[in-house]
């Protein structure tokens, strides 16, 4: 499979979105196990409880983690496009809930997804207009 059979700019967008998202994540797990005092206290916690800011760690390093195995199988499997863009469209809007990689990888995320719904490989374009 050439070069030209894969969508580079969704390619990069969601490895770009997959990185900012576990980077997010990481961020608020060690802020949240080492400094405590910098969130509010959530309602329903006592006292700054560190499980919902464990499990909003945990949830945004699973939304990252898969948006780049996402990449990867859009690099490796460029057939399913539309398949794999909206699977990382799913992942990026939970990760809203850890800061959605800093916002701007929720953004990446969705533009690249938008990307890979959208693209059309050049064999199906030659394909089309030959017929």
């Amino acid at each position: 499979m050439g070069q030209n059979e894969r969508p580079p700019r969704a390619l990069v967008l969601f490895a770009v979105a997959g990185i900012l998202i576990i980077c997010n994540a990481v961020v608020v797990g060690v802020a949240a196990t080492w400094f405590p005092w910098i969130f509010p206290t959530l309602p329903g916690s006592e006292n700054n409880s560190a499980v919902p800011f464990t499990t909003i760690t945990i949830v945004g390093l699973v939304c990252g983690v898969l948006a780049l195995l996402g990449t990867l199988l859009l690099y490796y499997k460029p057939v399913n496009t539309k398949v794999i863009g909206m699977v990382i469209i799913g992942f990026s809007i939970p990760s809203v809930l850890t800061g959605g990689g800093f916002i701007i990888g929720f953004i990446l995320g969705i533009i690249g997804g938008v990307k890979a719904l959208r693209w059309k490989s050049e064999t199906r374009k030659t394909t089309k207009m030959v017929v």
